[in-house]
């Protein structure tokens, strides 16, 4: 085998590794992560209106009557 061929077979060993890894780990950790937004997205959604009242509730008290939505985002 030439120095040539050694160098194509290298890299077509590689590839084949390349392949393998895309086709046998990249979608099973994409669908890990897809479930875990699916879940920070529902706890999200029922945590926002009682977490947001509460906020409410505390600036009501503090003598800040502004009503501030807790999907608001407010960077100063």
């Amino acid at each position: 085998m030439d120095k040539l061929e050694k160098r194509v077979d290298d890299i077509e060993k590689k590839l084949d590794k390349l392949i393998n890894l895309i086709e046998n780990k990249v979608e099973p950790n994409t669908n890990k992560m897809s479930n875990h937004i699916d879940f920070i997205e529902t706890v999200y959604d029922n945590i926002k209106n009682p977490l947001g009242y509460f906020m409410y509730k505390i600036s009501y008290f503090k003598g800040n009557e502004e009503n501030h939505s807790i999907e608001e985002n407010k960077f100063d």
